[in-house]
This record gives C-alpha cells, sequence and structure tokens, in this order.
C-alpha cells in the first residue's frame, strides 16, 4: 500500500505538468476555436531563457524567471500576430500546418544555440525533502502541485465571473453576433492566447524545478499528451483538463512502478481511449465545454 501511494504522489507531479500545458491549449483552442500545435514549445522557451538570463548573463534566479515566463508570452503575441491571425480559425488543417511550423522553427532554433544538449536547470529555491509514514516527497512537488491547482481553478473561475473572461466566451459562442454588439474579437483572442502562453512558461519552470533539467525537444512528448488531456476533459473545459490531467499522470506512475516504463504510454493512452469510445464528446465536453 506504501508502494502504491507513492506512486500516486509522483503521479500527482507528472500530471501537474500536463494540467499546466493544457489548460492553455484549452484556451485557446477549446475556448477561442484557434489551434496552437507551438503552445507546448512555449514551455521549452521560458526555460531556455531563464536559463540565459540566470546563468549565462548573471542576472538571478528572480529575474530570470521574470524574463522567462515574459519571453513565453512574447513568443506567445508574436505567434498570434504574425501567423494565427492571418490564418481563418476555420481553416484547422491550415491552422494545424503554421503552428507545426513554428513549432519545429522554435526547437531547431533553440537546439542550434544549445548544441543539441540537455541542460541542467538551476533550482527556483532550496527544495527540502520530506518522509512521512514511508512516503517521499518534496517542496518542488508540493509548490507545482498546488500551483497547478491554483491556476486551474483560478482560470476556471475567471472566465466565469471576469468580464475579460465573460467576453472570451461570448467570441467563442458566435464571433460574428460579438462583432455585432462591439466587441473587439481580435484583442480578445490576442488576450487569450498571450495569456495561455503564460501560463505555459509558468509551468515550465515550476516543472523544470523538480526535474533540474530540460531539452530542446521536450514538447515532442508533451504536446502528445497535451491533445490526448484536451480532448479526453472536453476540448474547452478547464476544470476537466485539470482532472484528466492529474489522471493521467496517475495512471503513467503506476504504470511504470508496477509494470514497467516501457508501457507508461500505451496504458495510459489505451485508458483515455477507453474513455472516449464510451463517451466521444469528452468526460466534461457536455456539461463545460463553451461554444
Amino acid at each position: 500500500m506504501t508502494y502504491f501511494t507513492q506512486f500516486l504522489i509522483d503521479g500527482l507531479a507528472i500530471g501537474s505538468l500536463y494540467v499546466l500545458v493544457t489548460i492553455g491549449f484549452t484556451l485557446v483552442f477549446g475556448v477561442m476555436g484557434l489551434l496552437n500545435v507551438a503552445h507546448a514549445d512555449l514551455y521549452m522557451v521560458a526555460v531556455f531563457v531563464f536559463l540565459g538570463v540566470a546563468q549565462d548573463l548573471h542576472f538571478g534566479i528572480v529575474l530570470g524567471a521574470i524574463a522567462g515566463i515574459a519571453a513565453a508570452g512574447l513568443v506567445g503575441a508574436l505567434l498570434f500576430w504574425q501567423v494565427i491571425r492571418r490564418i481563418d480559425r476555420n481553416r484547422t488543417l491550415s491552422m494545424f500546418v503554421a503552428t507545426l511550423g513554428v513549432s519545429y522553427f522554435l526547437e531547431n532554433l533553440v537546439a542550434k544555440f544549445v548544441q543539441f544538449r540537455t541542460e541542467a536547470v538551476p533550482p527556483l529555491f532550496q527544495s527540502k525533502f520530506y518522509d512521512v509514514s514511508n512516503l517521499h516527497f518534496s517542496t518542488g512537488q508540493i509548490v507545482l502541485v498546488g500551483s497547478t491547482l491554483i491556476i486551474a481553478v483560478g482560470l476556471s473561475q475567471w472566465l466565469r465571473r471576469s468580464n475579460t473572461g465573460k467576453l472570451m466566451r461570448a467570441v467563442s459562442e458566435n464571433t460574428h453576433l460579438a462583432e455585432l454588439v462591439a466587441i473587439d474579437t481580435v484583442r480578445i483572442m490576442a488576450i487569450a492566447v498571450i495569456l495561455a502562453s503564460v501560463i505555459a512558461g509558468i509551468g515550465g519552470l515550476l516543472v523544470a524545478n523538480t526535474t533540474l533539467s530540460v531539452n530542446p525537444f521536450v514538447a515532442n512528448d508533451v504536446s502528445l499528451k497535451m491533445f490526448a488531456v484536451a480532448v479526453v476533459a472536453g476540448v474547452g473545459s478547464v476544470d476537466g483538463a485539470l482532472v484528466v490531467g492529474l489522471f493521467l499522470g496517475m495512471i503513467e506512475s503506476l504504470t511504470v512502478g508496477y509494470f514497467g516504463s516501457q508501457w507508461e504510454t500505451v496504458i495510459g493512452l489505451g485508458a483515455m481511449i477507453i474513455v472516449l469510445l464510451v463517451r466521444p464528446q469528452g468526460l466534461f465536453g457536455k456539461r463545460l465545454r463553451v461554444g
């Protein structure tokens, strides 16, 4: 039973990564109808900018973290204004190909700068390790899971209660009607993309604080899980992304612990396929999806 509980604790940390990346993707695609395949790469960009500012330029951890998050937001803004906005959001395949190209560009650009190496990441803060009833966890894991819950729940409530969140839901419901009542739809979409990018940047730094390493192509594996979590949750459901992301992390942790790492992706994604066979709209799609 102790091993089972330990695997669940480790799985919460893994699932937090999926949640932090997926809720931004869900906000942009599910709520705003914009498909941004390059979203997971913003997580990687934030960490490498953090390394450059904190280590190479010697500005310290705090300024490095701020620069990393700001860089993710800036790249997200550039991506929106220079790529996403120029493509009709109803042309999903065109949006997919364009943002996929941006993803490859970002990955290979960063890879050239670091000579395709996996880089060590300095911790954002000193992490203590605890041993309670033979269960092991760290301060970094606590901060990661706690921050994930705060961001996911806060974003969900913000979409429901704030004026800007309500405007996003209105734009998602019907863009043309929103424009007829003088809603600046372009500005609202830009806010959604930038906010999602900032969340991805925060997630990247929090996860790197626990793994203490990053490579330029880390988004490749993360993107697959991002799509899977978003679809199974019901695209557009921030609450669903939180539940499904954490659940997937725990399933993968249990799989690695009991069956080996070679079954990690097979069982995790297999469970999601079974869910979609029963509920094609996703677990939370019918109740929470906007639009």
